[in-house]
């Protein structure tokens, strides 16, 4: 479902009654009905929290059971902003002196109208619920025109008049109805769709289709729209609408799928677009009876289409994703993840179209040696699916994983993502803002972050000097370690210095019997930003305006503006094209300028992220590109190229750049940093919460 469509409900109400006699084809109409509109090409409602299954049904559906769920759906639909579509399918009675129509419970009875459920009453008072965007309804009674609600009460309610409804009726309330025969040619309806109409079905087109299907039976419309605001209230979309345009692979399956069937011949096999599963599955099924000269071509060409079919699969469950609204930077973020390729390489579409493509580069394009095909998807889908707490037991997950035969493969992703978040769970802060100037401070403060939250504080104190501090790190590491509780859970250090000790100091190389990047990632930061002075009060919130920009900028090149000796010469301009927005984004020197103490107090106060050369001289080539190449990775990423760099020395070319990044040094402040930075600024001075 798009983004820009308004969410919408359904439930179908079915009772038998026993008493005016079983109908036989309830049991098949309703269910189907129900699927129809949950489909979420089709009807695209999901089943309202009311009834589990969206459907209730049978000996189950007695009067207090209906008149509760469909009050319930009401209330669910209007806290969620939603269009509630719900059908009545049953018996239906009215009598002389009440001419509205009563739906035939479980438990009512033949001879007593009154304990039928009023349905139009009902459908009045659901009308009157604050926050519903709109209500469908579809009865498949006899009478069934009897359900009209009170338009007239209505518009001198709470809510003016100012709802959207549409009610579709089998017939009208003096005739009799047939064998569910409305229920079943709204389904069929739905399924084919309606030919020369637009993408969605309007109540009055599907009116008119529907009396096609059952000349001798004439359907009732009533609509009230009584606000000028949302759009139209549309019962499904247009099914034909959609076999009437292009296929819905996108581009690289379309070329996929024609390299593999030009060799054999198969073209003709394929008459027609691509417009749904089944055209796939005909294709497969044309390509095991056709005889090829070339086996092998022939086994690629069935892969290919295996290849599709998890493509749309895939698709399918994105589109019908249960959880939180996927968004183009959400679709993005987990394309990074599960690519692990430069940001150039990826599909540079957005919305829906990025959704597609997105799947097609995974399953196609993005797939390492030794791999399974369906590795690099499992990785996208986990990723989405854990942003919100979600596991590979979801009932949606588990049923895609088995279709697609990726079930080891989306287990193996989320396992990668436990590793990676407990990876960065447990981090260590460690603070030398207790210096003065550039000097070496006479104590360390500590404290070990678990899960965002600080866990335990700790002061160390220390001989003002280089040693002295690293000794002071080391005793700081190992009661950060004990503090963590489970051996080696530990995994992230960061270090805040001032400008100055950032610039002259590696912590990563502080050696107590290992180097501390051996076994830890180090991550440097700019401990100005824990208390900011008066002057610099705003740093924090413009670091953050800064790295949402970037994340949502997206671009073939790392987002980094990078900065040359001349302007790194002059200060005073330098802080003048800062003040001017000519850089929003993380700051790159090439070099290092002479007064580099000065010019790093700038740089850090402006720029959330600076890098620059870990050695004197000139940077060799291909220095810049494994940035681009390896930006969604960092910091991290340094800390494992820096690892490589002491057993191997820096190549000149390296994995695909990867090793020119022990070249680089940073400082880079992320939001999990500037939270921190919030954190302290709220403590006293006893290093309590406020």
């Amino acid at each position: 479902m798009s983004a820009s469509m308004p969410l919408r409900h359904a439930l179908v109400i079915a009772p038998q009654n026993t008493g005016l006699g079983l109908l036989s084809e309830l049991e098949d109409a309703a269910p189907s009905l129900r699927d129809a509109l949950t489909h979420h090409w089709t009807g695209g409602c999901t089943r309202s929290p009311s009834v589990t299954s969206a459907l209730l049904y049978g000996d189950a559906a007695r009067k207090d059971d209906i008149e509760r769920a469909v009050r319930t759906a009401a209330v669910r639909a209007g806290e969620a902003g939603a269009v509630l579509v719900v059908a009545f399918l049953g018996h239906g009675i009215t009598d002389g002196e009440n001419p509205g129509l009563h739906l035939m419970a479980a438990d009512s009875q033949e001879d007593w109208i009154g304990s039928g459920v009023d349905v139009g009453q009902m459908l009045t008072d659901m009308l009157r619920t604050p926050g519903l965007l709109g209500l469908i309804a579809l009865v498949d009674t006899c009478h069934a025109g009897g359900a009209t609600p009170d338009i007239r009460a209505l518009s001198a309610g709470v809510r003016r008049g100012a709802t959207r409804f549409a009610l579709l009726t089998a017939v009208g309330a003096t005739e009799e109805a047939h064998r569910l025969a409305f229920s079943r040619a709204l389904v069929q309806v739905l399924g084919e769709g309606v030919v020369a109409s637009g993408e969605f079905l309007s109540p009055a087109e599907v009116l008119t289709a529907v009396r096609a299907v059952v000349p001798d039976q004439t359907a009732h419309l009533v609509e009230h729209d009584g606000t000028r605001f949302g759009e139209p209230l549309w019962i499904a979309r247009n099914a034909s609408h959609f076999r009437g345009i292009a296929s819905v692979l996108g581009p690289i399956a379309t070329e996929k799928l024609a390299e593999a069937l030009a060799p054999i011949g198969g073209s003709e096999l394929l008459p027609t677009p691509v417009t749904d599963l089944l055209v796939l599955e005909r294709l497969h099924e044309a390509l095991n009876l056709r005889t090829a000269s070339d086996a092998t071509e022939m086994a690629w060409a069935l892969r290919v289409v295996d290849g599709l079919r998890v493509v749309l699969r895939t698709v399918d469950l994105l589109y019908s994703w249960p959880g939180q609204p996927l968004t183009t930077d959400r679709l993005k973020d987990a394309l990074r993840s599960a690519a692990g390729l430069p940001e150039k390489e990826l599909p540079e579409t957005h919305g829906s179209e990025l959704l597609r493509d997105a799947v097609e580069f995974l399953r196609f394009r993005a797939r390492r040696p030794g791999e399974s095909p369906t590795a690099r998807l499992a990785v996208f889908v986990a990723a989405l699916a854990a942003d919100e707490g979600r596991s590979e037991d979801s009932p949606d997950l588990a049923v895609w994983a088995r279709a697609v035969g990726a079930k080891v493969e989306l287990g193996d992703a989320f396992e990668a993502l436990r590793k990676q978040r407990d990876r960065t769970r447990l981090r260590l802060i460690v603070s030398l803002h207790a210096a003065l100037a550039d000097e070496w401070p006479e104590t360390l403060e500590a404290w070990l972050v678990d899960g965002g939250q600080v866990h335990a504080h700790e002061t160390f104190d220390c001989r003002p000097d280089q040693p002295g501090v690293e000794a002071a790190l080391a005793r700081a590491l190992k009661w950060g370690s004990q503090a963590g509780g489970e051996a080696g859970a530990l995994r992230r250090v960061e270090v805040a210095a001032s400008a100055p000790l950032l610039l002259r100091w590696r912590p990563e190389l502080t050696n107590f019997g290992e180097r501390l990047g051996d076994r830890y990632d180090v991550v440097m930061r700019w401990s100005e930003r824990l208390c900011p002075p008066e002057h610099l009060f705003w740093i924090n919130w413009r670091a953050r305006e800064k790295l949402t920009a970037m994340r949502e900028a997206g671009a073939e090149h790392a987002p980094v503006d990078w900065l040359g000796p001349q302007l790194t010469r002059n200060p005073g301009e330098l802080v003048e094209r800062f003040l001017r927005g000519v850089y929003v984004r993380a700051i790159g020197l090439g070099h290092r300028p002479k007064d580099f103490e000065q010019i790093m107090e700038i740089l850090l106060a402006y720029a959330p992220i600076v890098l620059w050369p870990g050695v004197e001289g000139r940077m060799p080539g291909g220095c810049r590109s494994s940035l681009d190449q390896y930006w969604n990775l960092l910091p991290t990423e340094f800390s494992e190229a820096y690892r490589r760099s002491w057993g191997q020395g820096v190549r000149a070319a390296g994995r695909g750049g990867r090793d020119h990044l022990a070249l680089w040094r940073s400082v880079w402040h992320d939001h999990e940093w500037l939270d921190f930075c919030d954190w302290f600024g709220r403590i006293d001075e006893r290093g309590e919460p406020a």
